[in-house]
């Protein structure tokens, strides 16, 4: 039997933003702030980014409906205000952007990149990373 890839979500597969992410950084920084409050509007979400750059409210608006066709937020209609709340947890979605980074940038080598999450100065050898699953998976069962 052929071995068929997994296919990928909807927004990982965008071609515009990065291509290997799916997630350009303005749809990084909104959907941060939709998971952060789980309720929200275009108009707070605007007010949020304000404090930190200068946006034009369409554009807010523009990328969020553009999350909803990407599937990543959901849009209740049914206020005069749209209210949007995330079509996957954030989680989901950072395993997903981690694991494609590591695909792709990283050929795959793991250990490079728990290396770097951990702050160390050099990589870890695959052993090493074996090792360090093994002990977690120990320490850190339910």
């Amino acid at each position: 039997m052929d071995y068929v890839e997994p296919r990928k979500p909807k927004w990982l597969r965008s071609a515009k933003g990065a291509p290997f992410t799916g997630i350009g950084s303005l749809e990084a920084d909104i959907l941060a702030i939709v998971w952060e409050r789980q309720r929200t509007t275009v108009r707070t979400v605007y007010e949020t980014l304000r404090e930190r750059r200068q946006i034009a409210y369409t554009t807010v608006m523009t990328v969020m409906n553009n999350l909803v066709k990407k599937g990543l937020l959901a849009q209740d209609k049914s206020n005069i205000a749209y209210v949007y709340t995330p079509a996957i947890p954030g989680r989901e979605v950072a395993d997903i952007v981690l694991d494609s980074v590591v695909d792709r940038l990283l050929l795959g080598r793991t250990n490079v990149a728990v290396s770097h999450l951990l702050g160390l100065e050099r990589d870890l050898t695959p052993e090493q990373l074996e090792q360090l699953r093994a002990w977690a998976g120990e320490r850190f069962a339910a």
